[in-house]
């Protein structure tokens, strides 16, 4: 499916988009409600709402001005009992009993109600993990990330990006990428992720799925053992450095997905090592059918004689992919053929080793663009096959 980012952002999309909205617009309010001692002030607010309305019907059916003999209108009722909230008196005190009852009842309620308030509001702000575990207790259809180490970080703000919604769990509370997670609104549960408890108490029940990604492999199988045995129906998507015990596990124990951190590096390491200017190349197929998928991105300069070629000309004279193009701060996948490249543009193509260096000798990979100002990385103005691309002539 076709997906298109504005910025560096994705989004979800239609009626999934409206519900995390509407979520997320009264998350704050329902995990007030979901943190210890809520039943208190539960009782509290409904015992406050009690008052307010009862004083409203006391004031309208039974106040009768001293003086006067006024009597208060529906309106005028509810505008005394708000100035009463705050300790004012518009109207004259009353001489029946219930009406001066109302009086005192009102601002007290409000006095305690307020109080708890603050309280609870000092509690989320003086103890963040009583807070985000309320927060957590909120999220449906999430993700829960295991491990808060850079794996772990990138894997958040990814989720993040493709429009989905994440929990951290975190063991280690001094860890010194949790504020910047809570920056971006997402709730970092300090506990132990193999303990169900723990698990419990992010919604594993209701994930979409999780991601062990910490550092040590029997931890991570641990949290993911558990976390089916809780939940059999959530994905579970495994990071692993041992690529045999990866392989083992994902047919042993029916896991969804099992990433080997050196089986996803290896690919990379070599395509930068080798001629071509590559940034990240994927292992496709298996055995002697094994393969690489490259992916590499170009910046188009004004003196380049791509400037003016539209995405498939590019395409077909150079035998290569464009899978992505940046244009005027937009980014937008597998673009129209039709699109005029320009000046400024950056592109991201998959090619085979000689069409990429055919490209990089006519405008200069993204990460070699610093050198291409410095002068350091000579553009060819005609195209010519074969050869090596700038940097290692």
């Amino acid at each position: 499916m076709r997906q298109k980012r504005a910025g560096a952002r994705m989004r979800p999309h239609g009626i999934r988009r409206s519900a995390w909205r509407f979520r997320g617009a009264f998350r704050p309010v329902i995990a007030c409600f979901r943190m210890p001692g809520s039943k208190t002030f539960s009782i509290l607010l409904g015992i406050f709402i009690c008052v307010v309305l009862a004083s409203v019907m006391v004031l309208r059916f039974y106040y009768s001005d001293p003086e006067t003999g006024h009597r208060c209108d529906w309106s005028e009722a509810i505008y005394v009992v708000m100035a009463l909230l705050v300790f004012e008196s518009p109207i004259t005190f009353p001489e029946h009993g219930i009406a001066r009852a109302a009086f005192f009842a009102v601002p007290v309620s409000g006095l305690l109600v307020f109080g708890q308030g603050l309280l609870r509001l000092w509690g989320s702000l003086s103890n963040k993990n009583t807070w985000d575990l309320a927060m957590a207790s909120t999220y449906t259809h999430h993700t829960i990330v295991c491990g808060l180490g850079k794996i772990g970080l990138k894997v958040t703000r990814w989720i993040l990006d493709l429009g989905e919604e994440a929990v951290v769990i975190e063991s280690n509370e001094n860890n010194l990428h949790i504020a910047e997670v809570r920056s971006w609104g997402v709730p970092v549960v300090i506990g132990d992720a193999k303990r169900l408890d723990v698990l419990k108490s992010v919604g594993i029940d209701r994930a979409e799925s999780i991601v062990p990604c910490t550092s040590d492999d029997l931890a991570n199988l641990a949290i993911a053992l558990e976390a089916r045995s809780a939940c059999p129906k959530v994905k579970v998507v495994l990071r692993m450095y041992d690529l045999q015990m990866a392989t083992n596990v994902r047919h042993g124990f029916d896991i969804n997905r099992t990433f080997s951190i050196p089986e996803i590096a290896a690919p990379s390491l070599a395509a930068a090592a080798t001629r071509a200017p590559l940034d990240h190349a994927i292992a496709y197929g298996e055995g002697d059918e094994r393969s690489l998928i490259t992916i590499t991105k170009f910046v188009l300069v004004e003196e380049s004689i791509l400037t003016g070629y539209s995405v498939g000309k590019l395409e077909e004279e150079f035998k290569i992919a464009v899978i992505g193009l940046r244009k005027s701060g937009r980014f937008e996948l597998h673009p129209s053929r039709n699109t005029c490249l320009e000046a400024g543009d950056s592109f991201v193509v998959s090619a085979d080793i000689e069409s990429l260096n055919l490209i990089a000798g006519l405008t200069p990979p993204v990460n070699e663009y610093e050198r291409y100002k410095a002068g350091h990385w000579p553009l060819r103005k005609t195209r010519v096959a074969g050869g090596s691309f700038p940097g290692t002539a």
